[in-house]
């Protein structure tokens, strides 16, 4: 029997399932092969067999069809080869988007009326739930699709333009363009009543047009001109325009009230949670107004990234996340320099990767994934993050030209094609060899570079000692694990090579002197006496330590004369001291010493890394008295930033002002810092009195709002988010109503997260606002769960690819002190021992006691160590006068 014959015998067996998951629910066939398949490598398709057309049929009803509502029947024909495969089946919409598939949500227009819409979230293995599919990325095919719905349902969209209605009694079809060759992750629809084109810009061809719920007419001009900006960007860099990609494309961008991402590349539509692009200055925070324009450019490089190449499997996801996520913010900074997304990248990326890759169980850029669940799990900080700062790594060191030269052979060379990491090595060679643009580089190998950095975990520790009597400077490297236990590798990684003194001051020069491909390297430039400080504007991916007398002299200048260092390289410096201390290579003492010019220090991205620090050991404090004090001492660290940026925002001021407030005072309010939560208090009186606040100070004025208030100041908010349009503020608020002190209103907040009112993307993360809110809050969210759980795993989705149940039973155990922990663990070994998150939930009581047991036994080091940096200052000072 052959196995075209076997495969189709496989999926007519599925013609009327519920979710056609087809390649792994029908009953094993043997196929002949020559390859011995791995118990994980079931879950792949052989490539025996490959589609290259689909003609879908897709009937959706809704509330009216009253035998199986929200349900969709469905009929196709595939082109396989020569052959042509036809299917019939049935199936039903998910409720919301976390479990992905075909779904459908929910709005309130402006009369009062709930809405119903459907639409898709396919990426990355969900098209199966919509029609039977090789629904792996390597198999790109045409797509057509035939929707038909009540007549009611109005605004529909899809990957293409319409290209004819047809009526059937009360509903209507729209047959919809053939897509471009394609992976199956791409296809995609809206049907909704109300939807429509809330704005668009009719020069381009397609023209770009951003489309919503009606009720947000007026609030999208924002998020066209982010479109706009940046597929003009696109078309000019690539030397690809948008426009040139396929005749029948659309460029839209929806809004969607409910999504389980952020955002979602589909080709010709993509997909966006509403809070993203549904903008107003007056309501909408900083921090989403930011985070809004790095996420279109992020989706609208998938295009190219993504789309018009793909990767040929989702071990290569780094191929399309990373590059999205590297022109998410480098052009943007270009398009809309007043956000400073190229200075932000550090803190979105740099540090996120570095934190996370230094773990023993990191796993490499190019990583085999099978499963679901690991299919899923590299969707994150590697493929995003590293892959990333990867990327702008290696465009410091071929320079932007040869790096823009070798994209562009990428993605012609490999136009509707899957691709791997060879094919974007092959052009990043062409490129270099062309330009020649590594030839200053002695001894440096880029496939060897590349090589390292795609398929090997972890990265270095670069460590500087500087004879100040000669010049010499010894570098050596090490692979950074954080945890001072693990066991050292021999791991050599190719360090591009940057630095500045005191003397030779050029930060802003990110192209490397040298590259480092050795154990240890040595040099001379005549540094003597004075600071030297590695990896400038930290644009490489590893950590830097000094000798005593080099960190000393750094220190020194830090404290007398901190502009002359970049504050690029400062947030680096603090960065990289919470990480050596925390590994063991730095004393605190000696760490704290160092951070001493933060009582001095008020720039953002600074401060933003010191957060980070003090909020990991003060999260293994909480459980002590000893917290107050270790508060008060990084309190007084802080009132040069507090009184810096204020407590409230003025007109027109830089984004990046009103971030750094936001931090801050969120920040200085949790650690109870009297005039911030006065002034913050005071700021919500007079929101409850009419007065506009401005959306900048909102997040504190709502959490201290909740946190001093009563109950009729519960009433208040919840009834302010009860009537709000705009999500971005709804989510200040939720989190707002988590900071409730009163264990009773905290109840109704958590009760809250069970009813619809919470959209499911919303509900654990409202969960975790709560141990946020308070530190007492956490028995209170205990009882909770203890009481709800059933509710909890129905509401929250247990399912859901990102596992949010499992994420809210884990961080609850990291806020318990040790009593709460014996509780939690009773009543889990007691009742709940066939839950599925009872083994990740026992995992994380066992981390949260050791993180008890580390504060414990560090508290009293942690405050001599503030104490003595205090004295310091003070004896640093006497000396100055």
């Amino acid at each position: 029997m052959s196995k075209l014959l076997l495969l189709c015998l496989a999926i007519f067996g599925l013609t009327s399932a519920d979710h056609p998951a087809w390649h792994r629910d029908f009953e094993p066939i043997p196929i002949t092969d020559n390859t011995t398949r791995s118990i994980e490598q079931v879950y792949r398709l052989p490539e025996t067999v490959k589609p290259l057309e689909y003609d879908i049929y897709l009937d959706l009803y809704f509330a009216e069809r009253t035998d199986r509502p929200f349900s969709y029947d469905g009929r196709e024909t595939i082109i396989i080869e020569k052959y042509s495969l036809y299917i019939e089946y049935s199936s039903t919409m998910n409720e919301g988007p976390m479990k992905r598939g075909i779904w459908r949500g929910w709005y309130i227009d402006n009369d009062g009326t709930e809405r119903i819409y459907a639409t898709t979230h396919f990426q990355p293995y969900n098209a199966r739930q919509a029609f039977p599919c090789w629904d792996e990325p390597l198999f790109k095919s045409v797509f057509k699709l035939h929707v038909s719905k009540p007549k009611s349902y109005t605004g529909t969209f899809s990957n293409t333009g319409v290209e004819t209605f047809s009526e059937e009694a009360d509903r209507i079809r729209s047959n919809f363009l053939a897509t471009p060759k394609m992976s199956s992750y791409l296809v995609t629809f809206l049907v909704s009543e109300t939807f429509q084109v809330l704005a668009e810009d009719t020069s381009f061809t397609p023209p770009v047009r951003i489309i919503g719920r009606s009720n947000t007419a007026g609030l999208a001009d924002h998020a066209l001109e982010l479109a706009v900006r940046m597929t003009r960007y696109y078309d000019e860099y690539f030397g690809i325009p948008y426009s040139t990609l396929h005749p029948n494309l659309l460029n839209d961008h929806i809004s969607s009230p409910d999504w389980a991402s952020a955002g979602t590349e589909n080709w010709g539509m993509v997909s966006y949670r509403e809070l993203y692009l549904i903008i107003d200055p007056r309501e909408t925070v900083m921090s989403v107004e930011h985070y809004a324009a790095t996420l279109v450019s992020h989706e609208l490089a998938h295009k190219w990234f993504g789309n018009l190449i793909t990767c040929y499997w989702w071990s290569n996801t780094w191929i399309n996340e990373g590059f999205a996520s590297y022109f998410g913010y480098i052009p943007t900074s270009q398009m809309f320099p007043e956000y400073e997304h190229h200075e932000h990248f550090n803190a979105r990326y740099v540090s996120s990767s570095l934190s996370f890759d230094s773990g023993v169980s990191t796993v490499p850029l190019n990583h085999d994934v099978n499963t679901p669940a690991q299919v899923t799990g590299h969707f994150g900080t590697i493929s995003y993050s590293k892959g990333a700062v990867f990327l702008r790594m290696t465009a410091d060191i071929i320079t932007d030209e040869t790096f823009r030269k070798a994209c562009r052979y990428f993605l012609i060379n490999n136009a509707f094609e899957p691709t791997d990491q060879y094919d974007l090595l092959k052009a990043f060679n062409q490129a270099i060899i062309e330009d020649g643009s590594v030839s200053q580089y002695s001894n440096f190998n880029f496939e060897e570079y590349y090589r390292i950095w795609v398929n090997e975990p972890g990265y270095p520790l670069l460590t500087v000692t500087v004879d100040h009597g000669d010049g010499t400077i010894t570098l050596s490297q090490e692979r950074f694990f954080l945890s001072a236990s693990a066991t050292p590798t021999d791991h050599i990684y190719p360090i591009p090579i940057t630095y500045s003194s005191k003397s030779n001051n050029n930060f802003d020069n990110v192209r490397p002197v040298h590259i480092m491909t050795t154990k240890t390297d040595a040099f001379n430039v005549g540094v003597k006496g004075e600071w030297v400080i590695f990896n400038n504007l930290q644009h490489g991916h590893y950590r830097v330590t000094y000798d005593d007398t080099t960190w000393n002299l750094i220190a020194d200048a830090l404290l007398n004369e901190r502009e002359s260092i970049h504050h690029l390289n400062r947030a680096e410096i603090v960065d990289d001291i919470f990480a050596l201390m925390r590994s063991g290579r730095m004393t605190y003492s000696f760490g704290f010493k160092i951070l001493r010019f933060l009582r001095s220090e008020s720039n953002y991205h600074v401060w933003d890394a010191a957060i980070t620090g003090y909020t990991w050991l003060r999260n293994r404090l909480r459980h002590l008295p000893d917290q107050a004090t270790f508060d008060a001492y990084i309190l007084e660290l802080m009132e040069t930033v507090i009184n810096t940026y204020g407590f409230d925002a003025a007109a027109n001021e830089p984004p990046t002002t009103s971030m750094a407030r936001q931090t801050v005072l969120q920040f200085a309010c949790n650690l109870g810092h009297t005039k911030c939560i006065q002034e913050s208090y005071d700021k919500f009186r007079e929101m409850r009195s009419g007065k506009w606040v401005s959306p900048q100070i909102r997040r504190n004025v709502y959490m201290t709002g909740m946190r001093e208030g009563d109950s009729s100041d519960f009433e208040y908010l919840l009834n302010r988010f009860r009537q709000s349009n705009f999500a971005n503020d709804q989510l200040e608020m939720l989190r707002g109503l988590g900071a409730s002190k009163d264990s009773q209103l905290l109840t109704r907040y958590l009760q809250l997260t069970l009813t619809r009112e919470v959209r499911s993307h919303d509900k654990a993360t409202s969960f975790n606002y709560a141990l946020l809110g308070n530190q007492e809050n956490a028995n209170t969210v205990l009882q909770f769960v203890k009481n709800n759980i059933a509710a909890i795993r129905t509401a929250y989705i247990e399912d859901a690819p990102p596992t949010p149940v499992h994420t809210a039973l884990s961080n609850l155990a990291a806020y318990l002190d040790e009593s709460g922990l014996d509780e939690y663990e009773t009543w889990l070994r007691s009742t709940q021992t066939n839950i599925p998150q009872y083994n990740s939930a026992l995992s994380a009581i066992n981390s949260a006691r050791s993180n008890i047991a580390w504060g414990t036994a560090n508290a009293e080091m942690l405050l001599a160590a503030a104490r003595d940096s205090a004295t310091a200052v003070v004896t640093s000072a006497a000396l100055l006068l």
